[in-house]
């Protein structure tokens, strides 16, 4: 569930950059969306790698469900804090 959360954020967040190109130049949404892509890439290995080993592929639980929305939250922290950082220099 956690690699369909993040691919899904990835995806909005592209969008959200390519539809308001101006709102996505001045909030950088595209470092936000390079965070996501980069997150989605690295956790699709680890899922296929998993799946090779014989682990289910995609998990439905709550613990999946609190792991996306944890994965998500640190991206969204690390946007803001690298926003942060460079509206001061």
């Amino acid at each position: 569930m956690w690699l369909l959360a993040l691919l899904a954020f990835s995806t909005i967040t592209t969008i959200i950059y390519k539809a308001w190109r101006r709102l996505g130049e001045r909030y950088r949404i595209d470092k936000l969306a390079l965070i996501s892509w980069g997150a989605t890439i690295m956790f699709t290995v680890d899922t296929v790698y998993a799946y090779l080993e014989g682990e289910e592929p995609i998990e439905f639980s709550i613990d999946a469900a609190l792991l996306s929305a944890t994965l998500i939250g640190v991206a969204i922290f690390i946007w803001l804090v690298a926003l942060l950082y460079s509206r001061k220099h």
